[in-house]
């Protein structure tokens, strides 16, 4: 029987450029063992004694350079399974949203990013759960003129 775990968290980051709303997506590189080359948004494993918090926002410097000031929990848990070792993973979900940031300082894990819409970044974007937890993100909080309920204060 597959065992649960919770050790890996997905960050959506977001600016608006101009009066448009844009989400970063970033591609793999081609020298990573797991998914080379496929678009996807932040992600990472929480190490030993670290939160889910404190890894998102460690992942988001590792990956981006971009310093987190206001973020949030996106109300949706993503699940996949891995059946190499018979896990079922459940991972938080963090939202961030960033001033115009035009210089992403990406780490050996990625090889390119853009700055897209949901819509645009939905064509690209390969795994479901990034997908639907974008779109939670911009439903329930971006496009919420109370964007309180969910903020983490830092």
């Amino acid at each position: 029987m597959p065992k649960f775990i919770s050790n890996s968290i997905q960050v959506h980051i977001t600016s608006y450029v101009g009066d448009e709303l844009k989400h970063l997506i970033l591609q793999r590189s081609m020298d990573t063992i797991l998914y080379p080359g496929i678009w996807q948004v932040v992600t990472g494993t929480i190490e030993s004694g670290e939160t889910a918090l404190s890894c998102a926002l460690r992942e988001v410097a590792e990956e981006t350079g971009i310093i987190v000031k206001d973020i949030w929990t996106v109300p949706y848990i993503t699940q996949f399974f891995d059946p190499k070792n018979d896990l079922i993973h459940a991972s938080p979900v963090f939202g961030v949203l960033v001033e115009n940031i035009t210089d992403i300082k990406l780490s050996y894990e990625h090889q390119d990013y853009k700055w897209l819409s949901l819509d645009e970044a939905e064509k690209i974007l390969v795994l479901p759960s990034h997908i639907e937890a974008g779109k939670v993100f911009q439903r329930y909080i971006l496009d919420n003129p109370d964007k309180k309920m969910f903020k983490i204060k830092l």
